[in-house]
């Protein structure tokens, strides 16, 4: 691992301060390794909320239940589980992170 002895300092207001931190805790990284990310065109991926992982979670047994019967309503609504799962999977893996780091759309306003 490279050894990072060079300092980089830099002001901002304590607005940015705190929306630098807010994202960086989103992304389950220090404040430095964000900026160093975000300066360098790194990836970033937020973090998903424990209500995600908790929906995953809860999406699971359903679909398990439904596959034991045998019609097309069952169907239907496995299929429609299914979906919903991938649409949570996106979400995990970065697919409907903003370029601004936000996930304003997961409130259905973006």
């Amino acid at each position: 691992m490279r050894e990072r002895n060079c300092q980089i300092n830099f002001r901002v207001t304590k607005a940015e301060k705190e929306k630098i931190h807010r994202k960086a805790k989103r992304c389950g990284m220090a404040d430095a390794e964000y900026i160093r990310n975000c300066a360098l065109d790194r990836k970033i991926i937020e973090m998903p909320r424990e209500a995600l992982i908790t929906a995953y979670r809860k999406v699971n047994p359903l679909i398990q239940e439904l596959e034991q019967y045998d019609d097309d309503l069952a169907r239907k609504e496995v299929a429609a589980l299914k979906s919903i799962q991938e649409a949570i999977l996106d979400i995990y893996y970065g697919k409907e992170v903003s370029d601004d780091g936000g996930d304003e759309d997961m409130a259905g306003q973006g």
